[in-house]
């Protein structure tokens, strides 16, 4: 394999995993919104103890300020990994961007 086909090979590595990131960073985002929605509207409540939560196709009543525990840990944990991907996305674009500034092999 020449140095060519082997930046190039790596190259499509570099942008599947790439493809990957961003894929998985638009699902958590997704997600991020949908708990950031969740909170806003149990903290709205006022004078209510319990709430429905749904777990799979059956609703539980649970007691409202742990749901809210819980969304605002699962929406800190979902940060840190968006956070993470995001660094992840740049740090392949930089490398993608240096690997096509080289001039080929032989030039």
């Amino acid at each position: 394999m020449s140095s060519e086909e082997f930046l190039q090979a790596k190259a499509e590595e570099l942008l599947n995993e790439l493809n990957q990131v961003v894929t998985q960073m638009s699902a958590l985002k997704t997600e991020l919104a949908s708990v950031e929605e969740a909170l806003k509207r149990l903290e709205k409540l006022e004078g209510v103890d319990e709430v429905f939560e749904r777990v799979g196709v059956v609703y539980v009543r649970r007691d409202r300020e742990s749901v809210i525990i819980e969304l605002k840990a699962t929406k800190e944990a979902l940060e840190t990994t968006i956070k993470s991907l995001e660094k992840r996305e740049r740090d392949l674009r930089e490398t993608l961007n240096r690997m096509l500034q080289q001039p080929p092999a032989g030039s």
